[in-house]
């Protein structure tokens, strides 16, 4: 579940009621930061994670929605001072899930002598769930992350880069995670998230009036050159049949190594064919 203030159910909530009933697992995708303290926050997770049997997963941003920020009466701080919060809020988290009491000193956050409980049933705790489309985002969430999902970077001017929807920026972030998560001798998961979908039997008809539309339908900020090819090759855009797109995310997978697919709300129906073929290849 999402952590919008225009969406209808809080996550934490949602997220316990869906647990209790059916035995998937189940995460946020991702909680803004500032809209919680970090301490509060991760009694929440291990409390998910006691009740759901260990099968809760945290994601975590740093926020990017103006609007929000507004409506809530926070300030919208510069991304450098949102990014220092989230790494501040991590280290606070992982505390935490240890179990062990600890305080922390740090430039936003500070913590007196924390006694952590409940404790999460997933041990060292539940999986922590980091993303971004940016070197450091990424650099970051290679470090740090059990799973990182890898998108489109925001634009200084606001929205995400166009540029960054090809497949060759998928396999550029994906080796930067790579790399930078070996220094730790670990092999996170890659999660990426899809768009868009247009289910048609003229891929590239589809996908050269989509170009057209792009900015409008996205809101997306063209900063460069953008062809039909970007958007055909694209992991974050889908065109095709069932089948096609099905074989499509199965060559993503194959060359980025991204083997989590996460999908809109408003997509699920339509992808749900797709995640049957998937499942048969």
């Amino acid at each position: 579940m999402a952590d919008h203030l225009d969406e209808m159910m809080a996550h934490i909530a949602g997220l316990t009621m869906v647990a209790e009933h059916i035995g998937l697992r189940v995460g946020t995708y991702v909680l803004c930061n500032d809209f919680r303290n970090p301490v509060i926050m991760a009694k929440e997770a291990a409390t998910v994670d006691v009740l759901s049997g260990g099968r809760f997963e945290l994601g975590l941003g740093a926020g990017y929605v103006p609007a929000e920020y507004q409506m809530a009466g926070i300030s919208f701080d510069r991304g450098g001072v949102r990014f220092e919060r989230l790494t501040e809020t991590v280290q606070i988290v992982k505390l935490a899930f240890a179990g062990e009491p600890f305080s922390f000193d740090g430039v936003h956050y500070q913590v007196r002598d924390y006694v952590p409980q409940p404790l999460p049933v997933q041990r060292p705790g539940p999986p922590v769930q980091l993303g971004g489309g940016g070197r450091r985002m990424l650099t970051f969430a290679a470090a740090q992350a059990d799973i990182v999902s890898i998108v489109p970077a925001a634009a200084p001017e606001g929205g995400a880069r166009a540029t960054h929807l090809s497949l060759s920026s998928l396999k550029k972030k994906a080796a930067l995670v790579r790399a930078t998560a070996a220094a730790r001798s670990a092999t996170p998961e890659i999660d990426i998230l899809i768009w868009d979908m247009e289910t048609t039997t003229d891929r590239r008809a589809a996908a050269n009036t989509y170009l057209g539309e792009l900015r409008e339908r996205l809101g997306f900020t063209i900063d460069g050159e953008v062809t039909v090819d970007d958007l055909l090759d694209s992991p974050y855009l889908l065109f095709g049949t069932h089948e096609q797109i099905s074989e499509h995310l199965e060559r993503v997978r194959e060359e980025t190594g991204a083997s989590r697919i996460t999908v809109f709300p408003h997509l699920m129906d339509a992808f749900q064919p797709v995640l049957t073929r998937l499942r048969e290849l």
